[in-house]
């Protein structure tokens, strides 16, 4: 009881902080104070169950009719991102986007910051399906008004009302499954489902969960809202979208099919193969952005499709009654939303210190900017290893769960998902070396391209200190993720009810095991860094002249010689579905002037889905006749409607009969 009565005063810590933000004189101390109290609260909570506690619970009455919040693992799992990276971007927010901002948008920014983090803590509690429709809609308005913060941008704008329009398809979606829930279960509070003699039922909420909760997650095909919302939003909201929003289509999946008597054999497989299809997708379009935050949205997509790989495989464990699959594919799945959330929430805070000391999103015009702001690129490098899913950092242990998953399902008679699986996280990996190879070279490292380069600036301490410690938590977790493996076990014992405690058992001495080598690698490191450094005086012949280094012929460094990021990325441009070039031909000895033309274009969302609702959207406009704007043709359709149902009343037990 206890535990949930704290999230649920985080929930309102956040909201009251929220309503000050709104004031017309906020009182900024007061309400980031409030909602760092109410992150602590949360935090305290969630670890205080993970490390052994009891699942608590609150039951209540919503219109005469019960209601409950329930706190247990599986909501503790994802509280801990959401207030882990909620609280730290309300410290970041403090100088990226002050409160004193013309048109009041620092206000209007902070107050939708605030309801957000409120939502999301009162969906992961939520119980009973009206609560969580309500708050599944008050998540998803926030977010609208944050990703159209800069409203006064035609191509925010045209990105936070597709994002609506995708959001409330989904939320249709998920309003239906919660009808047909209802149904089966006998009221809107959510019970675990006895075995049924109609699988179709469970089948139908099955399904249209799969679609509602995609749409939130960004799964292949349904991801086309995302790159331009997160690329849109300010940076410290990107980081809370990608890291916690995007994971609620997780939470969802995971939530929902826990309360089934079980998974349909095959489904599991076809998710695996949908989300090794996502990877894929998401980080071969990464490959081609000049932008870099629509490159850092990309990759999430990515990452989505890592995490449902892992359900897929934890699904199959399911179907097959095999608790060691279960274990590794849940398992992989959760630690990579908790990892994903630590390295992904760093680069979009890394990208926002880049955007506020630049101005420019454009990687082609940076450079150099390892010389001007070395403590960005300090703290930034961790995160550039771990979204690769090199170790020693978090993202290369959640990555070798799902290898051992995909390894183990093979070995159990499951090929054609496993052996895809396999095949494209190997690839998505490889991919991604080399498409944050190209972010972190085209931005720091090199010459400057432009004069907005040359006068970039760390930023000041408050952005400094999340992105430092989102730094030290990617590396600690990656030392010690065998600390973690009882806090999973009991995570997956409520994704997959019933499933034993393995992961502790099973993986604990191979941890260990990493975590010496990797513990040696630091140390190799470290001890090549320190030679490099080494005082002159140390070496024998620290007399003798130094030499240049042989220059290839170049008398002075060109910021123009340099490779650019597209060039660097051009080798991989098959992978890139959404690249289109445009190169001409030369002829003849002494050709003319020409030109070369790249640019991108989301292969689904802009050069599908757009031409296609434009001509639906001019069809429909032949409609507006009928909208003359009277108020005595609007009754009559009024009265036609109402005679319509009556008649309908009247006949149907003839028609029907």
């Amino acid at each position: 009881m206890l535990d949930v009565a704290l999230v649920l005063a985080s929930s309102g810590c956040w909201f009251a902080g929220a309503l000050l933000s709104a004031s017309s004189r906020p009182p900024e101390r007061l309400a980031t104070g409030l909602g760092l109290l109410g992150s602590l609260l949360a935090l305290g909570a969630s670890i205080h169950l993970l490390l052994g506690g009891s699942a608590s619970g609150l039951t209540f009455r919503v219109w005469g009719l019960p209601a409950r919040l329930e706190l247990d693992a599986l909501s503790a799992a994802f509280l801990l991102p959401l207030h882990l990276v909620g609280g730290l971007g309300l410290i970041y927010g403090q100088r990226y986007w002050p409160v004193q901002t013309p048109w009041g948008s620092g206000r209007f920014l902070r107050f939708f910051y605030g309801l957000l983090v409120a939502a999301m803590t009162l969906l992961f509690i939520a119980r009973h399906g009206l609560v969580f429709l309500v708050a599944w809609e008050l998540m998803a308005v926030s977010a609208f008004f944050l990703v159209g913060t800069e409203h006064e941008r035609p191509e925010v704008r045209r990105a936070s009302w597709v994002y609506l329009a995708c959001t409330h398809t989904g939320t249709l979606l998920l309003t239906a499954m919660v009808i047909l829930m209802a149904q089966r279960m006998g009221g809107l509070t959510w019970i675990a489902l006895p075995v049924s003699t109609s699988p179709l039922f469970e089948g139908g909420i099955l399904v249209l969960a799969l679609a509602g909760f995609g749409f939130k997650a960004g799964v292949l095909p349904l991801h086309f809202w995302l790159p331009s919302a997160h690329a849109s939003a300010p940076s410290h909201v990107s980081a809370i979208l990608s890291a916690v929003m995007l994971k609620t289509g997780i939470y969802g999946l995971l939530r929902v099919s826990s309360l089934l008597p079980g998974i349909p054999r095959g489904v599991g497989g076809a998710l695996l193969a949908l989300g090794a299809l996502t990877a894929v997708y998401g980080v071969g379009n990464a490959l081609a952005q000049r932008d870099y935050k629509r490159l850092l949205a990309y990759s999430s997509i990515e990452n989505l499709g890592i995490i449902l790989m892992g359900v897929g495989l934890g699904w199959t464990g399911r179907a097959t009654h095999d608790p060691w699959l279960m274990a590794l594919g849940f398992g992989g799945a959760l630690f990579h939303i908790w990892n994903h959330s630590l390295f992904k929430s760093l680069l979009f805070y890394g990208a926002g210190a880049v955007l506020h000391a630049t101005g420019t999103r454009d990687m082609e015009a940076l450079g150099g900017l390892a010389r001007r702001m070395p403590r960005t690129a300090l703290v930034i490098f961790p995160a550039v290893l771990a979204v690769t899913a090199l170790p020693p950092f978090n993202a290369f242990l959640s990555e070798w769960f799902l290898y051992r998953g995909l390894f183990s399902s093979l070995a159990r008679g499951y090929p054609w998902s496993a052996a895809l699986g396999l095949v494209a996280l190997a690839l998505a990996g490889g991919l991604a070396a080399v498409a944050f190879a190209r972010f972190f070279g085209t931005l720091f490292l090199g010459s400057p391209r432009s004069e907005v380069a040359e006068h970039a600036h760390d930023p000041a301490f408050s952005m400094l200190l999340p992105m430092a410690i989102l730094a030290g938590l990617c590396l600690a977790v990656g030392l010690g993720s065998f600390l973690l493996l009882p806090l999973l076990d009991r995570v997956v014992a409520v994704a997959a009810p019933g499933a034993p405690a393995l992961l502790d058992r099973g993986l604990r001495t191979d941890l260990h095991l990493l975590a010496g080598v990797e513990l040696g690698l630091l140390v190799l490191v470290g001890a090549g860094i320190a030679w490099l450094r080494r005082p002159e005086g140390v070496v024998a012949d620290s007399a003798q002249e130094d030499l240049p280094t042989w220059g290839c012929g170049y008398a002075t460094t060109a910021a123009r010689a340099q490779y650019t990021g597209s060039s660097f990325a051009d080798a991989w441009a098959p992978v890139q579905p959404g690249l289109r070039r445009r190169m001409p031909h030369l002829r003849g000895l002494f050709p003319g002037g020409a030109s070369f033309r790249q640019a991108f274009r989301e292969p689904i969302g802009e050069v599908f889905l757009a031409p296609r609702v434009a001509r639906l959207a001019e069809r429909l406009l032949r409609f507006r006749r009928l909208q003359p704007g009277h108020l005595s043709v609007y009754l009559l359709y009024v009265l036609l409607t109402l005679l319509a149902v009556f008649l309908w009343m009247l006949l149907r037990t003839r028609l029907l009969g």
